[in-house]
């Protein structure tokens, strides 16, 4: 006689307790002798799927659970409970499946929804991931969990403002949700908002327990971090440390960035490589123990690891797709070799330190490289075939015909022809400019004139975080810009009229600048504005390595970190070049009084 429905009932709820109290091994045998008094019982066959799983065997629960969605396909407990058992497993194939499966029946279960949504995000497919959980939302609007982890995988998908607004929204009702919290400050860190971050970690403090969340410190320590004040970025990482619970590389790697900032070099490749041991497959922490490397003067190892920035996708890094192999530094005669610009003006000019190297390895070179730059290298490498880089992105190939044997980026360069310091030829000077040029320029006075002509830029287009820090604005260079017997010459790339006008309103100084003259485009013409000048002082910018490259005297002013320094005092890449270091602590124009000083002396040497 089969037991009654009570009988069965009583026994279900027996085995639940069990469950539920952390004993599944008790109640499993209950489960199975239900089974085999009812085999289609779903619940049944779901809840001891569960007890597998919880018991460590998830390919027995997998089975169970299967069953459990074939016996009652519109029970959406069952789809997250299998969902969670092929997570578990690592059998990403049918996750995805059944992710997949959920979409096309139609669901409309908010958990459901949501878990469809963790398994697409888990899985990398970050715009799918979006539009799931959008559909959960609109599913279950009031949940607060859900809309969190939707702006956290905004922020995956690299966008940061929808995730600032979205972070906004759910504090807006519920302003001590810790993880909003921090997901906020993460958010408004990567949109180099940090001031913003800072103030609100520490306005919202009641929120965490200061004294011992880990996670909170290191919030704390990114923020400092982002706007630059790193003695107390590493005073709170430290503290997050101490505290323990801070799981993987952040800590490190946020402890490496920080040494590194501070020019404490040795001590950052101590930390970044602790922080790559946890995570080795972390690319930023490879790219960042590379320029710590760098910067102590291993080149060998630190071009290597640098050249891990390709799959950081280090932000203003061109990345491009050819057929044809990447040139490794094997022998280059009666081959073309082509090589092409994957970052800014200023490393293309530093590199054209080695053409005329490969060219004498190569059958042929070819230098593929922005518009603006060819007519300066076509002229100064008439031996070498310069044209414009035909296109940008990993989706397209460079040309219809490739008309080269091997390729290599601009950025892969150095590892293989300055593996160490006495690689570098010493060269005072790897460009020249058009000497017609330079005659009609002296034409304009001051230009041709006696007195001593020097070159000035203060600042860069790009101010955006912690560059800020290592500029100045035009008011701080009064000091210098009232020195007598010397003609200062604006040699800006960027649009500094405004600027000078509202100094110029409340200081007297003079500061030579031609409107027809570009010097955003027009290359050829700053290479010669710039050979007309007897000293040049610059930021940290492509103005510096325009007169590096073309031998003409540069104090060039920097963050500690300057990465053309390669562990020495001045950029071996510009022999004509000193190097001044700002300090990380202070501010940028505490090097005035320095320069000011400088002029004074450079001035009366030349008397």
């Amino acid at each position: 006689m089969p037991p009654s429905p009570q009988t069965f009932l009583d026994q279900m709820r027996k085995a639940l307790l069990l469950q539920r109290d952390g004993k599944p091994a008790r109640a499993r045998p209950i489960y199975e002798k239900i089974l085999k008094q009812d085999p289609t019982n779903a619940e049944a066959t779901n809840l001891l799927g569960l007890c597998f799983l919880e018991q460590g065997y998830p390919k027995r629960a997998v089975a169970l659970l299967e069953r459990a969605v074939a016996l009652a396909p519109a029970e959406p407990r069952y789809r997250v409970n299998l969902l969670d058992c092929l997570e578990r497993l690592g059998d990403t194939t049918r996750l995805l499946a059944l992710a997949e499966q959920t979409q096309a029946g139609g669901a409309t279960d908010p958990d459901l929804l949501h878990r469809r949504a963790q398994v697409l995000r888990n899985a990398g497919r970050l715009p799918e991931a979006l539009a799931a959980y959008d559909a959960a939302l609109r599913a279950a609007p009031e949940r607060i969990d859900m809309l969190v982890e939707f702006g956290q995988t905004l922020i995956l998908a690299a966008r940061h403002e929808d995730a600032v607004r979205v972070f906004q929204f759910v504090l807006s009702s519920d302003p001590a949700h810790r993880i909003a919290l921090l997901s906020l400050a993460d958010a408004l860190n990567q949109v180099h908002r940090a001031g913003e971050a800072l103030t609100l970690l520490q306005e919202r403090a009641e929120a965490f327990d200061a004294e011992t969340d880990a996670t909170y410190r290191l919030s704390l320590a990114n923020a400092f971090w982002g706007i630059g004040a790193y003695a107390q970025a590493l005073v709170e990482t430290d503290l997050a440390l101490a505290l323990g619970g801070v799981a993987g590389s952040d800590a490190r790697l946020l402890r490496g960035k920080t040494l590194y900032h501070l020019g404490r070099f040795g001590e950052a490749v101590e930390e970044l490589e602790r922080a790559l041991a946890i995570d080795p497959a972390r690319h930023e922490t490879a790219m960042t123990l590379g320029l710590a490397c760098l910067a102590s003067g291993d080149l060998a190892r630190g071009w290597k690891l640098a050249e891990r920035r390709v799959e950081a996708n280090l932000k203003g890094l061109i990345q491009r797709r050819f057929s044809r192999p990447t040139w490794q530094g094997e022998p280059l005669a009666g081959k073309t070799l082509m090589i092409w610009d994957d970052q800014g003006i200023g490393d293309v000019l530093r590199s054209a330190s080695m053409f005329e190297e490969l060219a004498a390895q190569a059958g042929r070179l070819i230098v593929e490289c922005h518009p603006k730059l060819v007519p300066l290298l076509a002229r100064n490498f008439p031996q070498v075939e310069i044209r414009p880089r035909s296109n940008e992105g990993l989706n397209a190939f460079a040309r219809p015909r490739e008309d080269f044997d091997v390729q290599c980026a601009f950025g892969g360069l150095p590892a293989l022809l300055r593996p160490d310091i006495a690689a570098f030829p010493g060269t005072r000077a790897a460009l020249a400019a058009d000497p017609d040029r330079v005659a009609a320029l002296r034409e304009r006075p001051p230009l041709g004139g006696p007195r001593p002509k020097v070159g000035l830029s203060w600042t860069s287009a790009n101010r955006v975080g912690q560059r800020g820090r290592s500029y100045l604005e035009l008011a701080d260079l009064l000091p210098l810009l009232g020195a007598d017997g010397v003609d200062f010459v604006l040699l800006d790339y960027t649009d500094r009229s405004a600027e000078i006008a509202a100094l110029s309103e409340r200081a007297s100084f003079t500061l030579h600048r031609w409107d027809d003259l570009d010097l955003f485009d027009d290359l050829e013409t700053v290479a010669a504005l710039t050979s007309c000048m007897d000293l040049v002082i610059s930021a940290n910018t492509s103005v510096a390595d325009m007169s590096g490259a073309l031998g003409v005297p540069t104090w060039r002013f920097g963050p500690v970190t300057g990465t053309i320094l390669l562990g020495q005092d001045n950029p071996p890449w510009a022999p004509a070049t000193r190097y001044l270091r700002l300090d990380p602590e202070r501010p940028a124009a505490d090097i005035v009084p320095r320069l000011a000083a400088d002029l004074q002396a450079w001035l009366a040497e030349r008397k």
